[in-house]
């Protein structure tokens, strides 16, 4: 009987050292914080919603200062516009390589905490198409709101983008299109 103890406290011993020395073992390619404007490119697998999708890696990304309709989830039916949004995504981005900015802390101008990650482990990033010589050719979130498909979500004046973002939803809003219209 004290041969069984002493080898389920020794067995115990070593599955909580596993566990505790496991997780630092993993190389994490995403950090918490990056500088202002770093990029880098990455292959979108599948796209989730209008402003949200999964790279080839399993990390899901959130674009910033967005936010697009809502799909149906549980018992909260479809925003209008939402399968619109997530279409338009999904032909921009799905499957290709894709560019992702970042906009940390930046002297006086920053995200709400700095961080590359929202309260959901989700990577934060501006979203770029880049053409075949690796310039950038379109910025989705800008489509999102051009075509009426996406609401500026907690953007603050001087942030970066903050003329073009509120400039195509203006547009948007007087051509009555997608969201706006009447």
């Amino acid at each position: 009987m004290k041969t069984l103890v002493k080898n389920s406290h020794r067995i115990i011993i070593l599955i909580s050292l596993l566990i505790l020395l496991l997780p630092g073992s993993f190389h994490c390619q995403y950090k918490m914080y990056y500088p202002y404007g770093y990029t880098i490119k990455v292959k979108v697998a599948r796209v989730i919603d209008g402003d949200t999708f999964v790279l080839s890696d399993s990390q899901h990304v959130r674009m910033l200062g967005i936010d697009t309709p809502e799909l149906p989830h549980l018992s909260n039916p479809a925003e209008a516009y939402s399968d619109s949004a997530k279409i338009l995504t999904a032909q921009l981005i799905d499957g290709k390589i894709i560019k992702l900015t970042f906009a940390c802390p930046s002297g006086t101008q920053r995200r709400r905490d700095g961080k590359s990650f929202d309260i959901f482990g989700r990577l934060l990033a501006y979203v770029w198409l880049t053409d075949i010589y690796g310039k950038d050719s379109v910025f989705v979130q800008a489509e999102l709101l051009k075509k009426g498909y996406a609401r500026i979500s907690h953007y603050p004046k001087g942030m970066q983008y903050y003329e073009i973002f509120y400039n195509l939803r203006r547009t948007a809003m007087n051509n009555n299109l997608g969201i706006w219209n009447k």
